[in-house]
């Protein structure tokens, strides 16, 4: 996946985007949007996120 520049102007990879945003009150669809990416990507990292807390 591509890189992005965060809030602190590092770089930063579309899933660590997407991990970060998981933990925010906001919708997959925004997410998918913000991060430039298909859906199902990230209900994909969503799934891997949730099995890693359990």
């Amino acid at each position: 996946m591509g890189q992005f520049v965060n809030a602190d102007g590092k770089r930063s990879s579309v899933q660590k985007i997407i991990e970060d945003l998981l933990q925010e009150d906001v919708t997959y669809e925004f997410i998918a949007h913000v991060a430039q990416c298909p859906l199902e990507t990230v209900k994909q990292i969503a799934a891997q996120e949730k099995s890693n807390r359990e």
